[in-house]
């Protein structure tokens, strides 16, 4: 039951989901190639143990034969190619076993730490407390009385484009710096993202659109705007005196 919830945790958590679109993607193909190779393996096995008729017993060994096979058959009822084709699809199945458990024992293990932690990501949704977007502006252009009011537009972009709680959101930005792209000093503007999770194409492009947008109201040609993303590990992120891992 509790390999059952870890794969379900595995593959249905918000959490994992956002930190790791392409690791969602590994374990589903893990999931599936064991399945695959567990089936056949069983399928192979059955066929194995159909009923093979007999023939005349030949010094205490059975000459049995099967359809499509020939050859002696020993005394535990098999042609030694017969024990060696079933060795290896045993070895198969137990190959297809052991991806299977491995995949489920990481998502035991993932949601026993969700769940102590952070109760309702057991439920595939991440709770407010696993969220820590940040935001850091620094340009050249000197945004004068306009500042906080592009802060809290950003404030509110990175909520919207991350889905995350608007409470947990940072925001810094740091203007009039001495910067340069392409060896000029023209308008221009660096930005880093940190997030635990929501991190991935279709976020990052929103935030990259939004965050432009608003950079162009000071004169900044998105050409000359960097926007670089970063996914956190719940354990190296602190906030109130402990990390988002406990």
């Amino acid at each position: 039951r509790e390999i059952a919830s870890g794969l379900a945790m595995q593959l249905t958590c918000g959490h994992c989901v956002g930190q790791s679109v392409r690791g969602l993607r590994r374990g589903g193909s893990a999931l599936l190639l064991a399945a695959a190779v567990m089936t056949i393996g069983a399928f192979e096995e059955l066929n194995f143990m159909a009923p093979r008729p007999s023939s005349a017993l030949s010094g205490g060994l059975s000459t049995s034969t099967r359809p499509g096979q020939g050859g002696a058959v020993t005394a535990a009822g098999r042609s030694p190619e017969v024990a060696s084709h079933r060795a290896a699809v045993r070895a198969l199945a137990f190959a297809g076993l052991v991806a299977l458990g491995a995949l489920s024992t990481r998502g035991v293990a993932h949601g026993r730490a969700l769940r102590s932690t952070s109760p309702s990501c057991a439920g595939g949704q991440v709770s407010e407390d696993a969220v820590d977007p940040s935001l850091f502006v620094m340009t050249n252009v000197n945004l004068g009385d306009k500042k906080m009011d592009f802060m809290k537009a950003a404030s509110k972009a990175v909520a919207k484009c991350l889905s995350k709680p608007e409470s947990y959101v940072a925001v810094n930005v740091q203007d009039g710096q001495d910067l340069i792209f392409g060896g000029s000093d023209a308008p221009c503007a660096l930005c880093k993202v940190l997030s635990i999770g929501s991190i991935n194409l279709e976020n990052n492009k929103a935030l990259t659109q939004e965050v432009s947008a608003l950079l162009s109201e000071f004169s900044v040609p998105s050409d000359r705007i960097y926007v670089n993303f970063f996914d956190l590990p719940r354990e190296n992120v602190g906030w109130s005196g402990k990390t988002f891992a406990g």
